[in-house]
């Protein structure tokens, strides 16, 4: 029901006070709403004086006077005008302005406001709230509304920056605004009210939701094995989920370097990523060696319902050097192998089916290009989960595999002979059976397994460490497997004492957990006839125990705090409540009694066993031996700023520490600490290309330090500065440094970054990058965000 408000004239003396009126609507026509200190009317033409206000649809008009018709929905307005509309998110301000509210149009003078989706919202009446961080902002002589959506600016700016004082905008003889798109010719972008730049054409979106095709700012730079750097791109904005960029840039010592980047997204997690980069070397004076290349990769995954689903994760490397010489991520630089997948997989009632394509790539050298191959073309697996046998406490499951594998790698370093397997047929077969059972607060799971693989082609039966000689004679490998887990009850113990409730905030338990695994795997006699492709190849017979003990520490929060920092962006007002696992440190070693594993060790060089492989990430078996190197793994997260993990193996054949890998990380406000250090100190690998079969007993030490501190963020206003390092105490030499430093104002950022390389010979370069960012347009120069320190 509506309430009526009386006449003015008949209302106490208020004259500063405005009131209300409801205007009946006319048959078919829309409720309005008037507020004014004075109203009059005559002939349904209402001339309101004084705090006027009328809602009127999704419009909201504030002036100082205003004449409003009632039949034909007309406004004049004059004085402090401000209109709002819901539809566009508009909010102008001007000095005057006559709008039809029926027909969506208007004319307004000396106009200053914001036009776009997420730009603002009419929380309260008569009160605007923004929530998009850069809306999009405009000024004008006069500004016209020819429609729903459809507005023309004439002598106007455009801008993402917030009024009245912008970073930078967009000056022009007219804007035209339509489909939440805003185009202008003859442009000129003004910088801190700095002429910079003349612009034929410039487009921008109204909607952050939105893109538009153009061509994006230009990038330049300067490197010293690049020379001078400009490249510029164009981006394509196919449809509302996929897009295009496209581009080249010249580096004016080495040639033309195209680039480009597709994305779609889809519903779900359904995604598709296409990036490629080249160069068209010309060479580096005075050699003019070529070290061009191309690196295509390709990354999605599709669902279809909730079984099925299909992913690749797929890349094309032309030439090693290419990678070394001019990948701007250090770790990728480094990276010698390159790994492509395609696979498929449908998972119901505890049953899946995959099917796999897979292209494995080692390069050796970046002299010759040599690199070892392993393709899985295809592979289709099934595998069942364990399910109970009737109404038996049995249970049974396994996995069969049939595949298509091929295998080519140089047999010396001038790679003039190659050894190829092609297609060679391979058939599993793993069932097995289990027993769990449990007695008290102890928990038993022993189990059988039979193996048979059949192998299409076999090699010329040879030591690990040698390059294998193909012959056409198929070979079946047969097993019989048996095993026991035992989990004995874990140990506990509470501390609760009051000064540790103080220092930590909560109470501990103590907990100590025992593992115990026995497996005996027999039946393999030909192992060295097997040619080898993945982890299914090397399965050796053993006789083994393995034995752990895992402690941890949990800390169960008595006192929780309000959500701060990071974790302010979760769900919950209050943090630190429940319990964690705080601290946590396994030791774990393997004891073989078959030490030879059925004559599959070779001595003289690094085996690589499936009895080896679920212990530690280094092959450590050189020869014969009884006891494995015990691994060490301490993960320790103590506040939520604080990480630390430290892993490490201890060899007690050799006496010494074989590896380890140490990560730290702390976080707090705008303060960010990451350290990384990795040291290998083990048997050398197989022998390398040119080396033939010689076996050698060089120990592999391997000794980096990552670093990375930084303070800010991409987003902070101000001053944002931080660096990184990769330094090499082996070769005692800064592989990798870059020094990065920015300044965000109001909406437009600033970052400069000197980077440096020194990878031998291959690559020894400076880089001196730097970005310039326009919220709301994009960014232009070399530094990407990709490879950004913060």
């Amino acid at each position: 029901m509506t309430k009526q408000f009386p006449p003015a004239s008949q209302l106490p003396d208020a004259p500063s006070v405005p009131v209300a009126r409801v205007i009946p609507a006319p048959q078919g026509g829309v409720p309005v709403e008037i507020r004014a200190v004075s109203q009059r009317e005559k002939d349904n033409i209402y001339t309101l004086e004084g705090n006027v206000v009328i809602h009127y649809r999704d419009y909201v008009i504030q002036a100082d006077k205003i004449i409003y018709n009632r039949d034909t929905g007309e406004v004049v307005a004059d004085g402090h005008l401000t209109l709002d509309s819901s539809r566009d998110d508009l909010h102008l301000t001007a000095t005057h302005g006559e709008m039809n509210l029926d027909e969506d149009t208007g004319r307004f003078y000396d106009v200053i406001g914001t036009i776009g989706t997420g730009t603002n919202r009419t929380m309260q009446r008569n009160k605007k709230v923004f929530t998009s961080p850069n809306p999009f902002a405009v000024t004008g002589r006069e500004l016209i509304q020819l429609g729903q959506g459809n507005y023309k600016l004439i002598d106007g700016t455009m801008t993402s920056c917030r009024l009245p004082q912008p970073d930078w905008r967009l000056l022009a003889k007219e804007i035209n605004v339509n489909d939440n798109q805003a185009a202008a010719r003859n442009t000129i972008f003004q910088l801190w009210h700095v002429p910079l730049l003349y612009l034929p054409y410039a487009t921008h979106a109204v909607s952050e939701e939105d893109r538009t095709t153009g061509i994006l700012l230009p990038i330049a730079g300067n490197s010293t094995t690049k020379g001078f750097i400009f490249g510029e791109e164009i981006y394509f904005a196919l449809s509302r989920n996929s897009d295009l960029t496209i581009g080249t840039e010249y580096f004016s010592k080495r040639g033309f370097s195209p680039m480009g980047l597709f994305r779609y997204r889809g519903f779900g997690e359904n995604f598709l990523n296409v990036r490629f980069h080249a160069l068209f070397d010309r060479g580096l004076a005075p050699d003019n060696i070529n070290q061009g290349g191309t690196d295509l990769m390709v990354d999605g995954r599709r669902d279809w319902g909730s079984h099925t689903r299909g992913i690749v994760d797929a890349e094309y490397l032309s030439s090693y050097i290419y990678r070394q010489a001019f990948e701007e991520n250090y770790a990728t630089a480094i990276d010698s192998e390159v790994k492509s997948q395609i696979f498929g997989v449908h998972s119901l009632g505890g049953f899946s089916q995959n099917l796999r394509f897979d292209r494995y790539q080692s390069f050796q050298n970046t002299a010759t290009n040599a690199e070892i191959r392993i393709l899985h073309l295809p592979e289709l697996q099934m595998e069942a989960e364990d399910h109970y046998l009737g109404d038996t406490a049995l249970m049974w499951g396994g996995t069969a595999s049939v595949a298509a594998l091929s295998r080519s790698e140089p047999s010396n370093s001038l790679n003039t002979a190659t050894f190829h397997a092609y297609f060679v047929p391979r058939v599993d077969l793993y069932p097995h059976i289990a027993l769990p059972f449990q007695l008290g607060e102890w928990t038993f799971r022993p189990e059988a397994a039979v193996r048979e693989t059949f192998y299409g082609k076999s090699q010329t039966p040879a030591p690990l460490g040698t390059v294998p000689s193909l012959r056409d004679a198929s070979v079946n490998r047969k097993d019989l497997e048996a095993g026991i887990d035992i989990h004995p009850p874990a140990l506990e113990r509470d501390f609760t004492a009051p000064w540790l409730v103080r220092l930590f905030g909560g109470s501990l338990r103590h907990s100590i957990e025992p593992d115990f695994q026995y497996h005996y795997v027999a039946g393999i006699g030909n192992f060295d006839s097997i040619l080898r492709f993945d982890d299914v190849d090397i399965a050796s017979d053993t006789n083994e125990l393995d034995y752990s003990l895992t402690q941890r520490l949990f800390l169960r929060h008595l006192r929780p705090h309000p959500c701060k920092g990071d974790e302010a962006l979760g769900p919950d007002e209050l943090c630190g409540g429940g319990t964690e696992d705080w601290i946590s440190w396994q030791l774990a070693q393997k004891y073989f009694l078959n030490n030879t594993f059925g004559g599959a060790v070779t001595n003289g060089t690094r085996n690589v066993l499936a009895p080896t492989l679920d212990l530690t990430g280094i092959a450590f078996l050189t020869g014969p031996r009884t006891f494995s190197p015990i691994i060490s793994r301490l993960r320790m997260r103590t506040t939520s700023a604080t990480d630390l993990e430290w892993d490490m193996d201890y060899d007690p054949r050799l006496g010494r520490m074989t590896a380890s890998n140490v990560y730290a990380g702390y976080k707090v406000g705008d303060y960010s600490f990451n350290l990384g250090e990795f040291h290998l100190n083990a048997p050398e690998a197989p022998a390398t290309v040119g080396q033939g079969t010689q076996a050698t007993n060089i120990i592999s030490n391997y000794n980096q330090l990552r670093l990375t501190a930084s303070y800010g963020s991409s987003t902070k206003g101000g001053l944002s500065a931080g660096g990184t390092l990769g330094y090499d105490f082996v070769q005692n030499q800064l592989q990798y440094g870059a020094i990065q430093s920015s300044w965000n104002w109001d909406c437009c950022g600033l970052s400069l970054e000197v980077r440096r390389y020194s990878l031998g010979a291959v690559r020894d370069d400076t880089q001196y990058l730097y970005s310039f960012t326009l919220a709301g347009v994009g960014s232009a120069g070399s530094l990407r965000r990709a490879v950004r320190i913060f």
